[in-house]
């Protein structure tokens, strides 16, 4: 049944990844965002110059990341980026400073750049062409549809991180960042399983999948009849 809707077992896992990942990023996204507005005197121009660092990067470092994809192995970029990421937030707690989330988020979206155009790579090695725009339309799933369920897990994990930084049995070391313990360590946890699930369960072949000749006539001899069904399998 996973090939049968994924395209490819190799998929289904590849997917799993990214669902892992992505809900990891947006949760990692609302903790940097609200422990920005906490800590800063000028909540509204914190929140605003942590959200530039999350997207600044793109506008630069792109360019330089797809080269690297076409160059190197994409799976072991796709851990180096789960691995920094994990290492980031490993050491967040610790940050109490506005510039300190700047950096951060310059450096997570930095790896996120990486790890987004290699996985998009690896795509078309284990997925048969006709089934690319289902693949794609599941991709877009995975990085969007985690986001509400993300605000909800970040809200939660710093309910928890207060009552349990409260009790009296149980204190942090009273850092800024600490008030995000929980959020930024369940972050760090999902890019490590991420690297796992890339490292162990995603196998790639030596050559992409080649789509069969009649399929090619197909498409060519009945464009619009193609555009409409992959419409309807991207639906």
């Amino acid at each position: 049944w996973r090939a049968r809707l994924f395209g490819s077992v190799e998929y289904f896992w590849l997917w799993i990844a990214q669902v892992v990942t992505a809900f990891g990023d947006w949760v990692g996204f609302f903790a940097i965002t609200a422990l920005a507005a906490t800590i800063s005197k000028a909540p509204e121009a914190a929140t605003a110059l942590v959200l530039t660092a999350r997207v600044a990067p793109s506008f630069v470092c792109g360019p330089v990341m797809g080269m690297l994809v076409d160059r190197f192995d994409r799976k072991r970029l796709m851990r180096i980026a789960d691995l920094g990421r994990a290492l980031v937030f490993l050491l967040l707690p610790f940050v109490d400073s506005v510039m300190g989330l700047i950096l951060a988020s310059l450096v997570l979206e930095i790896l996120t750049l990486l790890w987004s155009p290699a996985k998009e790579a690896l795509v078309p090695l284990i997925v048969p062409r006709e089934r690319l725009t289902s693949a794609n339309s599941l991709a877009i799933l995975a990085a969007y549809g985690t986001m509400p369920l993300a605000g909800l897990a970040q809200f939660g994990l710093k309910e928890l991180n207060d009552q349990v930084s409260g009790a009296g049995w149980l204190r942090w070391g009273g850092a800024a960042g600490e008030t995000q313990l929980l959020a930024f360590y369940f972050d760090a946890a999902s890019f490590l399983v991420t690297a796992l699930l890339v490292w162990r369960c995603v196998r790639t072949p030596s050559r992409p999948p080649v789509k069969a000749p009649d399929q090619e006539r197909a498409a060519v001899a009945s464009p619009l009849r193609s555009a409409v069904g992959e419409i309807r399998e991207g639906w």
